[in-house]
C-alpha cells in the first residue's frame, strides 16, 4: 500500500522516517516527498585507450582512475551527459517501509532523467539517495543544489516489518549504506 500524505507526515512526526535536513510539510505532497539536489556530482573520466570496458563490482567503485568527484552549487548536464549526483536529504527507512525514487515530471518535460535504474530504496537504509541523471533533451540543463527538487520519495508499507536482522546495512554486500558521496568512497 502506498502512503498518503497524511500517513507520510505521521511517520515523520513519530520519527519512523527520519530526513537530515529535516523536510518541511510543504514538500510533502499527495503520495511522495520531494527531494533536493546535493552538492556532489560524480562523473566517469574520460576512459582511456588501454581500457576496453569496465567490470561492474566491487572494484568499479574503487577505481579513482575512472571517476571525477565534483562539489559545487550548480552543474550544467549536457545533452547526451550522464552524471551521478545525490540528494541533498539523508534518508533513514524503518523496516516496515521500503521506498521508491523516481523523477518529477517538471525535469521529465525537458529531456532529463532523473533515475534510470534501481529505484528500490530498502528497509533500513540510511543516506543520501544517488540519482543516476540524464540528459535526453536537446539543450543544457543547469541543475541548482539546494534550489532544484528533481526527484520524489514514493512510501510503501510492507505486508510484514523486517526483523533487524533482515534490514539493509546488515548484509555484506550493503555497500551504499551511509553513502554521502553518489558513489561508494
Amino acid at each position: 500500500m502506498v502512503l498518503s500524505r497524511p500517513d507520510i507526515l505521521a511517520y515523520l512526526k513519530e520519527g519512523k522516517i527520519r530526513f537530515e535536513p529535516a523536510v518541511p510539510p510543504e514538500r510533502v505532497k499527495q503520495v511522495s516527498i520531494d527531494l533536493r539536489l546535493g552538492h556532489k556530482f560524480t562523473i566517469f573520466k574520460k576512459c582511456p585507450g588501454y581500457l576496453p570496458a569496465i567490470l561492474c563490482d566491487s572494484s568499479l567503485w574503487k577505481s579513482a582512475d575512472l571517476w571525477e568527484h565534483q562539489e559545487r552549487d550548480s552543474f550544467k548536464l549536457e545533452p547526451g551527459q550522464f552524471v551521478l549526483a545525490h540528494t541533498l536529504e539523508s534518508v533513514t527507512i524503518p523496516n516496515d517501509l521500503v521506498g521508491f525514487v523516481e523523477g518529477r515530471s517538471s525535469f521529465a518535460r525537458i529531456g532529463v532523467a532523473i533515475h534510470l535504474t534501481a529505484p528500490k530504496i530498502d528497509p533500513g537504509f540510511s543516506g543520501t539517495i544517488t540519482l543516476e541523471m540524464a540528459n535526453f533533451g536537446k539543450v543544457p540543463v543547469e541543475l541548482r543544489a539546494e534550489v532544484d527538487e528533481p526527484a520524489q520519495l514514493i512510501l510503501m508499507r510492507l505486508s510484514t516489518p523486517l526483523p533487524a536482522e533482515d534490514v539493509y546495512g546488515t548484509g555484506t554486500g550493503d555497500v551504499f549504506q551511509y553513502q554521502s558521496d553518489p558513489i561508494p568512497r
